[in-house]
């Protein structure tokens, strides 16, 4: 049974790498500065000079070079070889690899983020990714995730779940992986994720991002639960607080 429990989450990995891989064109390689999922990293991360950061799922690395903008020494894993490519003069190192099993020694990076990543792990590999995650970060060190809310209310239709349009669209084809194919986007419960984490860090906190297009609209504005992208940062133990 773990043997088959082992395959799957590497079929999965496998088939998660090929879709990437396949649409890679798709994605860009810049972010905007003022995109509220950097903002909020930038935030929780604090001063960067001369700090090691792992950047899960980096992509092209648009994340990355905001970082080593600010002096961050930035370490990029994705298990898609076709976006690690199109991270092009990103300064970075690059490593392609899976969250589940990081090639890194113990207490490697000062931090680490992971952002719209764990929407794309198999379920039994999000508490594997958790344990790597801590196991490289050194003490006190800062791990950031920023994934989907699936309490989050859709945008153009606030009336509606924003996961309700999301399994809509799945059906129809309109989504990042095909209908009746064995991955699906898996979105999360943020005081959930808030507890798997509290297991490896003693300190953890929780915080919804105001996106551009929810700025001064109703829900979003008035109650964060209902926004889209929620940020999770949890701390290491030992070292000096």
């Amino acid at each position: 049974m773990i043997a088959n429990a082992i395959a799957r989450v590497a079929e999965h990995e496998a088939f998660v790498a090929a879709r990437f891989d396949g649409l890679h064109e798709r994605f860009k390689p810049e972010v905007a500065e003022d995109d509220a999922r950097v903002r909020g990293v930038l935030a929780a991360l604090g001063p960067l000079r001369g700090r090691r950061v792992l950047d899960l799922g980096c992509g092209k690395g648009r994340f990355a070079r905001i970082l080593a903008a600010r002096g961050a020494r930035v370490v990029g894993l994705d298990v898609s070889a076709g976006m690690l490519a199109g991270a092009g003069e990103t300064p970075l190192d690059r490593v392609q690899g899976t969250a589940r099993r990081l090639p890194f020694r113990d207490e490697s990076f000062d931090a680490a983020i992971a952002v719209e990543v764990f929407e794309h792990l198999e379920p039994r590999a999000v508490d594997d990714a958790c344990d790597e995650l801590r196991r490289v970060l050194r003490p006190r060190g800062l791990l950031v995730l920023v994934d989907k809310n699936v309490y989050a209310m859709n945008t153009e239709r606030p009336w509606l779940p924003a996961v309700a349009v999301k399994w809509l669209d799945q059906r129809r084809g309109l989504w990042m992986y095909p209908p009746g194919g064995p991955v699906r986007e898996r979105w999360f419960r943020p005081l959930g994720m808030r507890r798997r984490l509290s297991r490896r860090f003693p300190e953890v906190r929780v915080r919804y991002l105001l996106a551009r297009d929810e700025a001064g609209r109703f829900p979003f504005q008035v109650l964060p639960p209902t926004r889209l992208f929620v940020l999770w940062a949890a701390r290491a133990p030992g070292g000096v607080a």
